[in-house]
C-alpha cells in the first residue's frame, strides 16, 4: 500500500513538473507569438496622454492588422490601428506638432498616435460608452450616431440595445475580449 502511494505521489510530482514546464514553454514561445506585446512604447506613451487603458489599444492593434504596420484593409485603412487616408488627415490636423498634409499611416508611432487619438474623441463623444465607441471604429461614427438616434437601435441615445451589423457586432465582441486577455495575461 505504502508502495502504490509512493509512486502515485511520484507521478503526480512528475505530472505537475511536466505541466509547469509546458507553461513556461508556453509563455515564453507560443504566448508572444499569439497575443503579441509590440510597440510598446509607443502603446503606453500615446494611451497615457490620450487617457485610454492600453490593454484596449493593444486589443484594436490586434484585431485591425494583428500587428502588421504594412496592413492596408479592403477600405484602404492602412497600417497598425487600420487607418483610413481621411481618418488620418482629420485627426492628425487635431494633434499638434503632426502635419496633415504629410502624414505616414505606416509608420507605427505616427498610426498608434493618430489611433488612440481617435479612441479618445470617439469615447468622449459616445459619453465613454466603449462598446458604442469600437463600433464607431470599426463602421464610422456617424452611422454609430445614426443608430443612437433611432428609438429600436437605442433606448437612451448612448447604448446601442443592438449593433445592426454582424461584422461591427463580431468586431466589438472580438476586441472586448482580446482586451481582457490582455489585461489578465498581460497585467496592461
Amino acid at each position: 500500500m505504502i508502495r502504490f502511494f509512493t509512486r502515485l505521489v511520484k507521478s503526480l510530482v512528475k505530472l505537475i513538473l511536466a505541466l509547469c514546464i509546458l507553461g513556461v514553454l508556453l509563455y515564453l514561445f507560443v504566448l508572444p507569438r499569439v497575443l503579441p506585446l509590440r510597440y510598446t512604447q509607443s502603446v503606453e506613451h500615446y494611451a497615457a496622454e490620450y487617457g485610454l487603458e492600453p490593454s484596449l489599444v493593444y486589443a484594436v492593434i490586434f484585431c485591425e492588422s494583428g500587428f502588421h504596420s504594412e496592413a492596408v484593409s479592403t477600405a484602404n485603412a492602412k497600417g497598425l490601428m487600420q487607418i483610413t487616408e481621411d481618418t488620418g488627415v482629420w485627426v492628425a490636423g487635431q494633434i499638434d506638432g503632426l502635419d496633415a498634409t504629410s502624414v505616414d499611416l505606416y509608420d507605427p508611432d505616427t498610426n498608434i498616435r493618430i489611433g488612440c487619438k481617435y479612441l479618445q474623441w470617439l469615447l468622449e463623444k459616445f459619453d465613454g460608452n466603449q462598446e458604442t465607441a469600437l463600433a464607431g471604429y470599426n463602421a464610422g461614427h456617424g452611422k454609430v450616431a445614426q443608430w443612437l438616434a433611432d428609438e429600436e437601435k437605442s433606448l437612451d441615445g448612448i447604448t446601442l440595445a443592438e449593433i445592426p451589423y454582424t461584422e461591427t457586432r463580431t468586431y466589438v465582441k472580438k476586441v472586448e475580449l482580446v482586451k481582457k486577455l490582455y489585461e489578465w495575461i498581460y497585467r496592461v
